[in-house]
């Protein structure tokens, strides 16, 4: 009977159906080679090395980085490394799922436990699972800050029932994620110190600024000292992408306290200069508001949360970043819907009605913007899980899967970014163009982004390798082509680069 009624409940299908939903982007993405090497690859690598006990040299980021740590320095691929032997190449992307699952379950138990409304957190969770975010995030591989986003309603709502040593768990869990997530706790604290202040709450004042001054400086641990000794040498920290307002953090700190005006300008304005990307900014301040993001004026402390989030996007020199597509908006997610919750739980009789509305314009803006969108590199059939083009390739993936198979496992091999995550989990791994010491190069001819390559480059190149007389044909279809290296060689580890 337990069982029953647990299947019958609201709560449980709407999970279920999202559980869902979301496996029908993501994983039939990888299933449709529509990963890509950075950054899934990446991460597949990663977590291959992790799981044999030791430190990942970013095969695929090569010759650029010797060590993935010294791009983003993750943690959680070493944690969830273990979880390889059992998920192989899928590992991180159920991982992703499951964390925006718990993420929406911990929206769920604090708008519960605010509103002590059940319908009115169910709703809640509707929003947050439909929100824009959600989808773009899914649609593009796997990200840690996807996963330290999820964490974030449940530090709030431990934080809120001053249940500290569970609050330092899922904070410390943000901090982890990467470098700007740190940044990002540190004004997280101070969005709670100043609702604490507000309330003449002591303690939590004190907590939260202690929490604050932890992320500040874990993250100043991170770019100065823990990266650069990871990094090969001569290399700088790769993310000092801000260069519109200075050459590096330190700079573009500077530079918003001299120069107010043409910081708040650089909000709104295409400081790129080619004309392609305006009004990226602008629909992403659309997006916020139709999500509920209005609410942040009757919310002062979560619109602190989020002024590191608009800032690296806004600020940055990638106009890509500047937009609603891939990852780079995940994090207004939780902070959105928990916003938007604190303030309509405050009404009356209406607040179901309004609660309603909300979600309404919100889940008809996600459409919206699934079906068109001004922002970069919005990719339709990686998004669009409702039409068919989602589903299918222009190419047999059958026949590609079989023919991956006969790629030995201890080969060393240079990939199409499309094939990278499949065949990351080994030793030797390379993104095409860049050989190495590969003595296999897999291709995906019928793809039509031959990154970082153009089209006739790409032919010339497999042109040559086999005018060279060095390489030989293993699989020659449509489809996908393997060559194979007609003397191979045994290599060791970390002689990689030629």
């Amino acid at each position: 009977m337990k069982k029953i009624q647990l299947l019958n409940n609201p709560l449980t299908i709407i999970f279920v159906f999202f559980a869902s939903l979301y496996a029908s982007i993501s994983l039939v993405n990888h299933y449709n080679f529509r990963t890509f090497g950075w950054d899934l690859g990446i991460n597949n690598n990663a977590i291959f090395d992790y799981a044999h006990f030791r430190w990942n040299d970013c095969m695929i980021m090569q010759p650029a980085f010797d060590n993935v740590l010294s791009d983003h320095f993750s943690l959680y691929p070493i944690i969830v490394s273990p979880f390889y032997w059992i998920f192989g190449s899928w590992t991180m992307l159920i991982f992703q799922i499951v964390a925006i699952l718990f993420g929406g379950f911990g929206i769920y138990r604090f708008v519960r436990r605010i509103s002590d409304n059940e319908w009115l957190a169910r709703l809640a969770v509707l929003h947050f699972f439909t929100i824009w975010g959600i989808f773009s995030a899914l649609s593009f591989d796997y990200h840690d800050n996807v996963v330290a986003t999820m964490f974030v309603p449940w530090f709030l709502d431990y934080f809120e029932q001053k249940k500290w040593k569970q609050s330092i768990l899922f904070f410390i869990l943000i901090m982890i994620a990467k470098e700007n997530m740190a940044l990002w706790a540190v004004f997280i604290g101070l969005g709670l110190a100043l609702r604490a202040a507000l309330n003449k709450d002591r303690k939590k004042l004190i907590f939260s600024l202690g929490l604050s001054f932890l992320a500040l400086v874990y993250f100043v641990l991170v770019i100065k000292v823990f990266i650069p000794s990871l990094a090969t040498p001569g290399r700088d920290y790769l993310h000092n992408s801000f260069n519109a307002l200075g050459s590096n953090f330190g700079e573009v700190l500077i530079n918003i306290v001299k120069h107010p005006i043409r910081t708040i300008e650089l909000l709104f304005v295409n400081h790129h200069g080619d004309a392609a990307y305006d009004g990226i900014k602008a629909e992403t301040y659309l997006a916020l508001i139709l999500a509920g993001g209005f609410a942040l004026i009757l919310a002062p402390e979560y619109f602190i949360m989020i002024i590191p989030i608009v800032a690296q996007k806004m600020f940055n020199d990638l106009p890509i970043r500047w937009g609603i597509s891939v990852h780079y908006s995940i994090e207004f997610a939780p902070i959105l819907v928990l916003a938007l919750y604190a303030v309509i739980h405050r009404f009356g009789k209406r607040k179901i009605q309004i609660a309603s509305l909300c979600l309404s314009v919100s889940v008809i803006s996600s459409i919206s913007f699934l079906d068109h969108r001004t922002s970069e590199y919005y990719n339709k059939e990686n998004s669009q899980f409702y039409k068919k083009a989602h589903w299918i390739r222009d190419f047999d993936v059958s026949e590609v899967r079989h023919a991956l198979d006969k790629i030995p496992a201890d080969a060393r091999v240079s990939a199409q970014s499309h094939l990278c995550p499949h065949l990351a989990m080994r030793e030797f791994i390379f993104h095409y163009p860049f050989i190495g010491n590969a003595n296999y190069i897999a291709l995906l001819p019928k793809e039509g982004n031959k990154y970082p390559l153009d089209e006739k480059s790409y032919d010339q190149k497999i042109e040559e390798f086999i005018s060279s007389g060095d390489w030989e044909y293993l699989v020659n279809r449509k489809s996908i082509i393997i060559l194979k290296k007609k003397k191979l060689e045994l290599g060791k580890r970390n002689s990689s680069v030629n």
